[in-house]
């Protein structure tokens, strides 16, 4: 399996010759990071085999990114107002979407997914899901993979829960650039996870195999 940073809360995932972009089209947003150029033209040239967004926040999704591919029906989309039931199947990988809710205060009208991909490895993308929400994710594989956002890891309480029900690796995402970190995120997790070997932070276009 292997893993690409696209964005500030976006991935690549390849899993058994099936590619999956994750929250991987969006918009730079305070300090978060945008798709660059240079992917959106790769994807555009050469399109993942199914796109998944867990909300429609710009920091999540970029509506005029994700143009091209609704208008010429380039490939399937998951998200992210509209979520199938049950398992979606793309060669012999299953994502499934589960609901859930977003972080902190609950927005009026906001429709947010978790989503689990299972193949050869078990993969669960939160996306912006609050890190309780994990409680919904009991009737599926624990994951070799979670991927989650900073605040999975930014206190004691929440890492300990985030590695209490992960079997492998966690990969951490919607953390904003060094330079731009007011609320001083970035120091907050290292203080919380301490330097673990379960943990990575991918720089943006960052690939890994795991």
């Amino acid at each position: 399996m292997e893993l690409q940073r696209t964005c500030n809360a976006g991935v690549l995932v390849r899993l058994d010759g099936v590619s999956i972009l994750l929250d991987g089209l969006c918009e730079g947003f305070c300090g978060y990071l945008p798709t660059p150029v240079s992917l959106v033209e790769d994807f555009l040239a050469s399109p993942p085999d199914l796109l998944v967004f867990t909300h429609s926040h710009p920091d999540h999704c970029s509506r005029a990114l994700l143009l091209p591919y609704e208008t010429q029906k380039l490939r399937p989309i998951l998200g992210p107002e509209s979520f199938p039931e049950g398992k979606v199947r793309v060669g012999e990988v299953t994502v499934t979407a589960v609901e859930t809710r977003h972080l902190g205060k609950t927005e009026p009208g906001l429709s947010h997914h978790s989503f689990v991909i299972e193949g050869s490895k078990c993969i669960w993308f939160m996306g912006d899901a609050s890190p309780m929400q994990m409680k919904k994710m009991t009737g599926f594989p624990k994951p070799d993979v979670l991927i989650v956002p900073y605040a999975y890891a930014n206190t004691p309480a929440s890492w300990e829960m985030t590695k209490a029900v992960c079997a492998g690796t966690v990969v951490l995402l919607h953390l904003p650039e060094r330079e731009k970190d007011p609320d001083g995120l970035w120091q907050q997790v290292k203080t919380v996870t301490n330097g673990e070997s379960c943990l990575w932070i991918p720089e943006l276009g960052e690939i890994k195999n795991t």
